[in-house]
C-alpha cells in the first residue's frame, strides 16, 4: 500500500466512527418517538472484596499467659476441653490440651524469632525456655490462638466488615483449674468502629470450695469492643477497649478505678466470668498484676499468605520502674500510701506439689470429708485475711490480700496435701525415717 493510500485510510477512521455514534447522538437530541435503550454498566467498587480464608490471632492479654501460684501457669488450648469432673490441675493424659483443632492451633514465640506450634511441655515457657513465673513485671510466654478459614466481605471505602470464623480455644488458668472456651468468634465494623462475639462454654468453679463444679450454659458474649479500626490492604491490626472501661465487678471482687492500668473486659465477659471463678483476672482490682490484665492487639489478615503479623513482634520486658506507681498501692486511715514492689516470688514448690497431689489423687477419693476440711480451712484463712484489715503489720497484709486469690488457691492445695499426709501416716501408707519397726 502507498503512503498515499494509508494516509487517506487513517484519516477516513474518525469519520467512519463519527458515522456510527451519529444515530446515537441524533435520537438523543430530536423527539422522534422512537424507543430508547439505556444501558447501564455498574463498576464494582475497587475497596469492596470477599474474604475466604481470613487470619484471626489473638493473645488475649499477658496474664493468660504468665505463672500461676499453683498449677504451673495460665495458658491457651485448642478446641472445646473436657469435661475435668472437678476443679483439679490438668494431667497430659486428660487429652484436654491440645496444641491445634479443626481450624484453631496455638503458636508460641520460638528462639529463632518466628512462630511455632505449641504444645503440652513448652506451654509455660517463653522462646527462651525459661519457665514463666508470677512477678508483677513478667511477661507471658507470649503465646497466641490462632483461627483460619474466617469468611465474610470487606469495603474499605465505607469502612465496613463482617467476618466470621469456626473454631475454638479454651482459657485455662491455675494449670485448669478454672478454665472456659470462646467459639466461632464473629467481627462486625461499622463506622470505624468494631466489636469481636463468640459463644462462651464452660464451667463454674470456687477457689474457695474446689469441690463445686458446674456446667455453664452456651452463652453469646462479646470478647473485644475495637473503638478504633482500619481496614488496610493486609488486615486489622486494633486495639481493644480496656483502659479507663468500667465494670460492675463481682459479690467477690470490686473494681479499682485508679492508676493507669485501670480497666475492664466488656461487661458480659466479666458476668460470664463471675461463674467460672476467673472474674478478677479481667479487671482492675488494684494488684500488682493490673498491667498484665489489659487486652492484647487483635491481628487479622485477610488470607494467610499476606499477614499482617508476620513474626512475633519484639517484646519489651517490663521493669518496676515502667510499671504504674499507683497501680495495686494502697491507703492506709491515714492515707498513706502503701505498697510498691512485692515481696512474693515464684518458687518451683508447685510443681513438686503438684505430682504430690497426682500420686495422692486415688487414696483421697477414698475420703469423704476431706474436701469439707479444705474448705473450711480456706475459709478460715480468707477470713483472716480480710479480718486483720490493716493493722499489725499493714504492708505485709496488703501484700497479702493484693495476692488473695493466688494465695487462696495454693492453700487449697497445700492443705489437701497436707490432710493427705496426715492421713497417710494414720493408716501406715508413710511412715516417719526415723522410725523402726519392732
Amino acid at each position: 500500500m502507498s503512503v498515499r493510500r494509508r494516509l487517506a485510510a487513517v484519516m477516513a477512521t474518525p469519520l467512519l466512527l463519527g458515522s456510527l455514534f451519529a444515530p446515537v447522538a441524533a435520537h438523543a437530541g430530536h423527539g422522534s418517538g422512537e424507543e430508547q435503550i439505556d444501558v447501564q454498566v455498574v463498576i464494582p467498587d475497587a475497596g469492596t472484596f470477599e474474604v475466604t480464608d481470613a487470619q484471626f490471632r489473638w493473645g488475649v492479654n499477658t496474664e493468660m499467659t504468665s505463672g500461676s501460684f499453683f498449677g504451673g501457669c495460665n495458658f491457651l488450648s485448642a478446641g472445646i476441653a473436657g469435661d475435668a469432673g472437678t476443679s483439679r490441675t490438668w494431667a497430659e493424659s486428660d487429652g484436654f490440651y491440645k496444641s491445634k483443632d479443626g481450624n484453631s492451633r496455638i503458636e508460641a514465640p520460638d528462639a529463632g524469632g518466628g512462630w511455632a506450634l505449641d504444645s503440652w511441655d513448652t506451654k509455660c515457657q517463653d522462646a527462651s525456655g525459661r519457665e514463666v513465673g508470677t512477678g508483677y513485671d513478667e511477661s507471658g510466654t507470649g503465646a497466641q490462638v490462632v483461627i483460619e478459614k474466617g469468611k465474610g466481605s470487606v469495603d474499605t471505602a465505607k469502612g465496613t466488615a463482617r467476618i466470621s470464623w469456626k473454631g475454638s480455644f479454651t482459657l485455662a488458668m491455675y494449670g485448669g483449674m478454672t478454665y472456659w472456651s470462646l467459639s466461632d468468634p464473629v467481627l462486625s465494623v461499622s463506622n470505624g468502629q468494631g466489636k469481636l462475639t463468640a459463644t462462651a462454654s464452660g464451667f463454674g468453679s470456687d477457689m474457695n470450695d474446689t469441690s463445686k463444679w458446674t456446667k455453664l450454659a452456651d452463652t453469646s458474649i462479646t470478647m473485644a469492643d475495637l473503638p478504633q479500626v482500619v481496614l488496610d490492604k493486609k488486615g486489622i491490626i486494633t486495639t481493644p477497649a480496656y483502659k479507663s472501661v468500667a465494670t460492675n465487678g463481682t459479690a467477690d471482687a470490686a473494681q479499682s478505678r485508679t492508676g493507669d492500668w485501670w480497666g475492664s473486659f466488656p461487661e458480659s465477659w466479666i458476668d460470664f466470668n463471675a461463674k467460672t471463678g476467673q472474674a478478677g483476672y479481667w479487671f482492675s482490682t488494684g494488684g500488682k498484676r493490673d498491667a498484665a490484665k489489659v487486652a492484647s492487639d487483635v491481628y487479622i489478615s485477610y488470607t494467610p499468605q499476606n499477614l499482617v503479623l508476620e513474626k512475633p513482634e519484639a517484646g519489651t520486658e517490663s521493669t518496676p520502674e515502667a510499671q504504674d506507681e499507683t497501680a495495686g498501692s494502697t491507703e492506709d486511715s491515714n492515707d498513706t500510701t502503701l505498697g510498691g514492689g512485692s515481696s512474693l516470688s515464684d518458687t518451683t514448690t508447685t510443681n513438686i506439689l503438684q505430682q504430690a497431689a497426682a500420686a495422692l489423687q486415688a487414696p483421697l477419693a477414698e475420703l469423704p470429708g476431706l474436701g469439707t476440711t479444705v474448705l473450711q480451712a480456706s475459709n478460715h484463712t480468707a477470713s483472716a485475711i480480710n479480718w486483720l484489715g490493716k493493722s499489725l503489720i499493714p504492708e505485709a497484709i496488703e501484700r497479702a490480700k493484693d495476692y488473695r486469690q493466688p494465695l487462696l488457691w495454693s492453700l487449697a492445695g497445700l492443705l489437701a496435701l497436707s490432710s493427705a499426709a496426715w492421713i497417710g501416716f494414720r493408716r501406715g501408707w508413710l511412715v516417719w525415717p526415723f522410725s523402726s519397726k519392732k
